[in-house]
């Protein structure tokens, strides 16, 4: 009861639980839908912060600016090494997960790096009173000129139909799901990363895709998978 306030990362997990302490103890709260993954996201993401805290954002800026600087250095690059091979490479990705994981790496996949999404699939059986603000920001905030049609599905076996009538045109799709979907993505040829539990294809020990660094990881991956064939 004696925090400043509560930091809410997530379209809808968590919210009640802030909305009540608001309520008891008075403690106001900062409800950021969007887990920041690349370097716009994660500057929005801190200015954010720093503005609710109401500190000095001096430091903060300082810290934006030299980690931005790194991500676009390695990012340019990349781009200059892509645009000669870029054998491969997804054009379009379907998603199934949770509403937190499945709105920013829609994100960042449609807004920094330029994919198109297909299907977009959410797991977690989100209550109806959050379902029209998340479609809301999938329909008006992943990126210019880009909106995406949810649907908000608890059963496995559906969500699999659901990305299984898709028809990618764009060569081999990206698929960010978990292992159920291992099978479905092989069937439709595509590079497969699991996001979500379950997970019984990969071991994470100290990885993310969060932030500025984590972002470029992700980069690392689609690509290393696009060029390996897998």
């Amino acid at each position: 009861p004696k925090a400043q306030f509560n930091l809410v990362v997530s379209p809808w997990v968590g919210v009640r639980n802030a909305e009540h302490l608001e309520k008891k103890y008075n403690q106001p709260f900062l409800h950021i839908p969007e887990i920041p993954v690349g370097e716009e996201a994660t500057a929005k993401f801190i200015r954010q912060v720093v503005e609710f805290a109401d500190i000095d954002n001096k430091k903060a800026e300082e810290f934006i600016k030299q980690e931005a600087s790194i991500y676009y250095y390695y990012l340019e690059h990349f781009s200059e090494f892509f645009a000669e091979y870029w054998y491969g490479m997804p054009s379009e990705f379907a998603i199934v997960a949770d509403a937190s994981y499945a709105l920013a790496y829609s994100k960042f996949l449609a807004d920094q790096i330029g994919l198109i999404p297909k299907r977009v699939v959410i797991t977690d059986n989100t209550p109806e009173k959050f379902r029209p603000a998340i479609s809301e920001y999938f329909k008006n905030n992943i990126s210019e000129g880009v909106s995406i049609d949810v649907d908000f599905v608890e059963d496995g076996y559906i969500a699999e139909q659901l990305v299984d009538s898709v028809e990618f045109t764009g060569g081999k799709p990206l698929i960010l799901a978990s292992s159920w979907e291992l099978t479905l993505a092989e069937k439709k040829q595509a590079l497969f990363f699991e996001i979500t539990t379950p997970s019984s294809e990969t071991l994470i020990i100290n990885r993310t895709h969060i932030g500025y660094r984590g972002a470029l990881q992700f980069l690392e991956r689609i690509y290393s998978a696009s060029v390996g064939g897998k």
